[in-house]
């Protein structure tokens, strides 16, 4: 028996494609979604019309770090028991991920890495997810790599050539799925897509951000700027202290369901966001995305020349905002796959 753990919408997003892949196969597997996120997953199940055999609750407003991992790891252990799994498949590097990887481990069942290799040169940035996937790499049966730069990762870490396998990331499946299911097309308009989210964004970064969307806004009164908003009232709290007199061509959304988000993208002329996701659809979707990061784990869309990291910096932001104006019809190849990764990771796991 098989266990597909997931706990956040980004992870839900890049295991879905595995599990139509495992149905359509008809495998022994259940789901299991550990509550790490709450009500934005259970949004985006509801939109797929999936449900899980498991939902845990393992969050809490009130734990600590090390009280989300404690919880993670005794309540994905009592379902792994109870169902008698020999395989655990999980993908990325939150602590549902971690866990799932520990209790693998302690109960001498076989773990899988979904998007394994994936690396900056410091073990505390992002914090905590680059630790996380450095130890989930050690003891994993089989780390799936999505592109040859992530196996390169791994073989500098000793992890031997054979545990590791090259599949592209299953986020290409999704977004393909969803482009032909929804019938979006791709077009260049008048609007830019916007988000920013991340840790190390949620402090004064988020001010010189702003600054910049408010003065491209300004300058450039044809163009609709779409900001895509986080539930994380941290971030508001420093968007709208910026934003106290707004453009009127600026209009913050509520947080988008994939497939909104995905039809707002393929119409934009130029994405500007912190997303690591976005990174890896933006090649697909035909858009540079301006990287709101000093560094990517995802050096990829850099020399596919799809994306440019500019920080916080406010001047970085607004001149390659205005090289992309200059620019015309894109042309990528997307380095992190054509759409078939689960069925490639289906293939080796079994």
């Amino acid at each position: 028996m098989i266990a597909i753990v997931y706990g956040t919408r980004p992870e839900f997003l890049k295991v879905y494609p595995i599990i139509l892949e495992a149905k359509k196969r008809a495998l022994a597997f259940i789901t299991i979604n550990t509550g790490q996120h709450t009500t934005m997953l259970t949004e985006m199940e509801e939109l797929f019309g999936f449900k899980p055999n498991y939902t845990l609750k393992s969050q809490s407003n009130a734990y600590s770090n090390s009280n989300l991992l404690a919880k993670l790891i005794d309540s994905i252990a009592e379902v792994v028991k109870s169902n008698a799994i020999e395989k655990i498949i999980a993908q990325g590097d939150t602590f549902t991920v971690l866990a799932s990887s520990i209790v693998a481990f302690l109960e001498k069942r076989e773990f899988y890495h979904i998007e394994a290799g994936l690396r900056t040169d410091d073990i505390r940035f992002p914090f905590p997810e680059e630790y996380n996937r450095r130890v989930v790499s050690l003891t994993s049966e089989i780390n799936f790599a999505p592109t040859p730069l992530a196996k390169e990762n791994l073989l500098e870490e000793n992890i031997s050539e054979e545990r590791i396998i090259v599949t592209g990331n299953t986020i290409i499946d999704l977004l393909t799925y969803v482009l032909e299911k929804e019938n979006i097309s791709l077009t260049k308009g008048h609007d830019i897509f916007i988000t920013a989210h991340r840790r190390e964004n949620i402090s004064e970064n988020m001010f010189s951000i702003c600054d910049a969307i408010k003065e491209l806004a300004l300058e450039n009164p044809s163009i609709t700027f779409n900001w895509s908003l986080h539930p994380n009232p941290k971030t508001r709290e420093f968007i709208f202290k910026t934003f106290s007199d707004i453009p009127q061509n600026i209009k913050f959304v509520e947080p988008l369901n994939y497939i909104e988000a995905v039809k707002l993208m393929a119409k934009s002329m130029l994405i500007i966001s912190d997303s690591g996701g976005i990174q890896e659809e933006a090649p697909t979707l035909q858009k540079r995305v301006i990287i709101l990061r000093e560094e990517t784990e995802r050096p990829e869309v850099l020399d596919c020349g799809c994306g440019i990291l500019v920080g916080a910096d406010k001047e970085k932001i607004k001149e390659e905002f205005y090289k992309e104006l200059e620019k015309g019809d894109n042309n990528f190849i997307n380095p992190f796959g054509s759409g078939n990764a689960s069925q490639l990771i289906l293939d080796h796991l079994l």
